[in-house]
């Protein structure tokens, strides 16, 4: 009984520390966005230069999760994690130092790489760390440092900007508190002795020898869950980087209010984690789950396109600002989940046949696809086809994750009844 206690205090400890280093990062992350326009009107920045400093962070850090994920398998979690938080904090100090927004774009790119250590590290430290009973509580704590770190971040970004505060402490608190961090972190892991012992055997048929992995099935589940990926990320993130224009441009909001809904919505997506937990539970088959999701979404965004649709006509029930932010709302908790079951419960759970630092690494740069598509894209739609455009085509991509994911539930029942 002792060392079962021993044992859930140090799995508990495990779960906070990656909790804490990636909240962590996210403040260090979120930062030169959350006070872009401060920083603009100090520097004398235009918004093409600004926007370059924050394309050149997604390069590197879309990269960095490919190449940290093949090598996770390496690292010393100790040293690799302590390293990128400790990194990212020299990098924030650095932007300390910046006195135009060319120099700011190649500090900022450091800033990606040392972050795109991180997520890969953490789900391998979850997934070799902890015995199965741990995981669903793993999973729900490490889908909230987006949502803390966005609230916090912009919360703070907002209340300088009101106070009018030099930029260069919006670099300078993340940078302390990432450092501390990083030092906790290295003290605190090497203390850790507990790992949960994998099994790495290769999948064998009945007569005992080796599987082929790459069956027709297996790469039409890849194809499925890249497009769920892509999609994940697409409306997740579109839905949040458009919303502020498309309250103030539809209903005439402030924009200060506007703003304040964007931040809001990340603390709503908390509940969709929670929520993907539940459903694993129930149903074990991640790409039913997924079609479930996709397909709830689909009617939710069916239902913002009617509602855009009704704000242009005369008179309508539905023109309210408040049932677009209602259905906003549900979106952003739909979309949570599936990020959740994609970029956690999936690299997790298979951790006995597959690589969870790689796999999430690669799934997470997928999310990450989608939401540059997205900001193009729907940027671009909304220039020349109002925000109906928009709406259609977010309906377009849940609809296609929606398919995908069913044709291939039902593809494998059907391989399973043959057999």
């Amino acid at each position: 009984m002792e060392t079962d206690k021993k044992l859930k205090q140090q799995s508990n400890l495990i779960i906070f520390l990656c909790w804490a280093a990636y909240t962590a990062a996210y403040i260090g992350r979120l930062n030169f966005n959350a006070y872009i326009e401060p920083i603009r009107s100090q520097l004398g920045a235009t918004k093409t230069e600004l926007g370059l400093v924050s394309s050149f962070f997604f390069f590197s850090y879309g990269a960095g999760q490919l190449i940290h994920g093949i090598l996770s398998k390496k690292y010393n979690i100790r040293y690799s994690v302590a390293a990128a938080l400790i990194g990212s904090a020299a990098v924030n100090v650095g932007m300390i130092f910046c006195r135009d927004a060319s120099a700011m774009k190649y500090v900022w790119f450091l800033n990606g790489v040392f972050q795109s250590i991180l997520w890969s590290s953490v789900i391998k430290t979850l997934s070799s760390r902890l015995p199965d009973e741990m995981l669903s509580k793993a999973i729900v704590m490490m889908s909230t440092p987006p949502a803390i770190g966005t609230f916090l971040t912009y919360g703070t970004g907002a209340a300088m900007s009101a106070l009018g505060v030099n930029y260069v402490y919006i670099f300078m608190i993340p940078a302390i508190i990432l450092a501390v961090v990083g030092v906790i972190w290295f003290i605190a892991v090497g203390s850790i002795k507990i790992e949960y012992r994998a099994d790495k055997t290769s999948p064998l048929s009945e007569n005992g020898k080796k599987k082929n992995a790459f069956t027709p099935i297996f790469v039409f589940g890849i194809i499925a869950l890249t497009v769920a990926a892509i999609a994940n990320g697409f409306i997740k993130d579109g839905v949040t980087t458009w919303t502020p224009s498309i309250l103030k441009e539809i209903y005439g909001m402030k924009e200060s209010f506007s703003i304040l809904v964007t931040v809001l919505l990340p603390l709503i997506a908390i509940f969709g984690a929670g929520f993907s937990a539940f459903l694993h539970k129930k149903q074990k088959n991640t790409f039913a789950l997924n079609g479930m999701l996709y397909l709830a979404e689909a009617v939710v965004l069916l239902i913002v396109l009617i509602n855009a649709k009704a704000v242009s006509g005369s008179s309508s029930v539905l023109n309210s600002p408040v049932i677009l932010l209602v259905l906003f709302g549900i979106s952003a908790m739909l979309m949570s989940a599936v990020n959740n079951i994609i970029t956690s419960i999936i690299p997790m759970y298979m951790r006995d046949s597959f690589n969870s630092g790689l796999l999430a690494g690669v799934l997470d740069t997928l999310c990450y696809v989608g939401s540059t598509l997205s900001t193009a894209l729907l940027g671009y739609i909304a220039d020349r086809n109002s925000w109906t455009g928009v709406f259609f085509c977010l309906l377009c991509f849940g609809a296609a994750a929606f398919a995908v994911c069913a044709v291939y539930v039902t593809v494998t029942k059907l391989k399973k009844t043959e057999q």
